[in-house]
């Protein structure tokens, strides 16, 4: 696989699409291509998988520098001719014909390529060289404009970015143009779906423009993307607008992503080039945040595209290896009921009921382990924070810490030394060899026992915000956003019985 971000790095490029139909005739296609300076003995014949480079075919370098390749019922769309692994250099082209061939030269791939047959990138490669030219004619201007910056002139400011302003202009009004001629054409739909949506005049009366422009962005983000289409599906512009829409334009929020990703999918193709690559997007791209609660899109895209059989290309057993990722996931999640927990405290004598020994409006639960260098550094935090909330505010609050070592000597040491007066339990050494005898005599239950199933509780510390019916309504969080978490709950609960008065 190589990387489209390491092979990739000029500007023109980002504009490049790919995008596939399936042809139901047989069809035998043909690439031939020369390249003067060519120095490895294979090229390479390469197809879009979001943002990365998948070779499809090799193809021997004559001496001449010619190659071909052959290849029956290729998808149409852009593709990439690598002309050299190390480095990487490449060029795309489109392929909508059943003969393409193209002439060029290893240092100049894309400036001095020489379209033998193929009307379409003809087009293109005309496309890529005036955008290549813009891009250059800016390059000096935009050097200019940040010297004048640092020198506050205004006046060679405006007159640079008037200058800038007229090239960007142009490079506008050849997209529209190509697109207008080309219409009936691929390269307009892969052009459009480059363009940004034209935002109408907001109606007089309203007073936040702002608001408006940002409604009809957000909402007609995709107007310019035949989502109907589904060639667009092996596109690096398609997988960059997903990723500008769901992780830019519209809010991080949970609730919300899930929102317009079920609307999104719901006009895509099943099984299609473009649902795969959304598929496989955004079932990851908010986990990799780490911004809180987001695991709840990936759980959200795994239950409903994935694990119930839909997403057909995904071969079963990776699925079976997601799935039980996805099942311990699901029941901790933002929203849901914590599970609940009977553990014993230090005299491993005393039993604490979670859901109904924790009497606090909110409840602090985390999962710390007195071997873990991390935790001994957090819980005197945590420790800190509870002093203050208890002795300065009237926040109704509690702490329910779970020890995570079997062997509880370093455990109770560290609560003694450390003065964690909140409840503390944990499993110990006795529950663990003969969990039966506390089962069976109701002191604790199964889910209790196997509560890193329960909780996921793979790394410590661990934390959960609950409320009084002990839903999670925050998670993995620091000590010093206790605080604001715990005010910006009780303002909410505050707004929520205002407006129901």
């Amino acid at each position: 696989m190589i990387k489209k971000q390491i092979i990739m790095k000029k500007y023109i490029l980002s504009l490049i699409v790919l995008a596939y139909g399936l042809t139901s005739i047989a069809q035998t296609y043909t690439i031939d291509v020369k390249i003067k300076g060519i120095t490895d003995s294979l090229a390479y014949l390469a197809s879009y998988t979001g943002k990365d480079l998948l070779l499809v075919d090799t193809a021997v370098v004559r001496k001449d520098g010619s190659f071909t390749f052959t290849k029956d019922n290729l998808p149409h769309g852009v593709y990439s001719i690598v002309a050299s692994m190390s480095p990487p250099k490449y060029f795309d082209f489109l392929l909508n014909e059943t003969k393409v061939s193209l002439e060029t030269s290893l240092d100049r791939l894309t400036q001095d390529m020489v379209v033998k047959k193929s009307k379409e990138n003809k087009l293109f490669f005309e496309y890529v060289s005036f955008l290549s030219k813009s891009s250059e004619l800016k390059k000096p201007l935009l050097s200019q404009r940040e010297e004048f910056r640092k020198l506050n002139n205004t006046e060679k400011i405006k007159e640079l970015e008037k200058k800038i302003y007229e090239i960007d202009k142009g490079v506008t009004e050849y997209q529209k143009n190509l697109v207008k001629s080309n219409s009936d054409m691929f390269i307009g739909k892969l052009i459009t779906m480059s363009l940004e949506i034209k935002i109408p005049s907001p109606p007089t009366e309203l007073k936040d423009t702002a608001s408006f422009n940002y409604e009809y962005y957000k909402n007609h983000f995709w107007d310019n993307v035949d989502l109907s289409d589904d060639r667009l599906g092996k596109s690096a512009l398609f997988f960059n607008q997903m990723e500008k829409y769901f992780m830019n334009i519209i809010p991080q929020t949970p609730d919300t992503i899930i929102k317009r990703i079920d609307i999104f999918l719901n006009q895509l193709k099943p099984n299609g080039s473009m649902m795969k690559s959304a598929i496989e997007f955004l079932a990851y791209a908010h986990v990799k945040t780490k911004l809180m609660g987001m695991e709840s899109i990936y759980v959200h895209v795994c239950d409903k595209y994935i694990l119930n059989g839909k997403s057909a290309w995904i071969p079963k057993d990776k699925i079976e290896k997601i799935r039980p990722k996805v099942n311990k996931m699901r029941p901790v999640l933002i929203g849901k009921v914590a599970p609940n927990l009977i553990l014993a405290d230090t005299t491993e004598k005393n039993w604490i009921n979670l859901h109904k020994d924790m009497k606090a409006e909110y409840t602090l639960l985390v999962f710390w382990s007195d071997e873990c260098g991390h935790c001994k550094t957090e819980i005197p935090k945590y420790k800190k924070l509870y002093d203050s909330i208890k002795a300065n505010t009237d926040i109704d609050f509690d702490v329910f810490a779970v020890g995570t070592i079997i062997d509880n000597d370093g455990w109770r040491k560290f609560i003694k030394d450390n003065y964690l007066t909140w409840t503390n339990v944990s499993d110990f050494r006795a529950m663990r060899d003969s969990p039966d005898q506390y089962i069976l005599s109701g002191q604790t239950d199964l889910r209790s026992i196997n509560y890193r199933n329960s909780y996921d509780i793979y790394v410590t510390p661990i934390a959960f915000l609950l409320d009084k019916d002990n839903k999670i309504i925050a998670k993995q969080f620091e000590p010093k956003q206790l605080q604001k978490l715990l005010e910006f709950e009780i303002a909410k609960k505050k707004r929520a019985e205002e407006e129901n008065k």
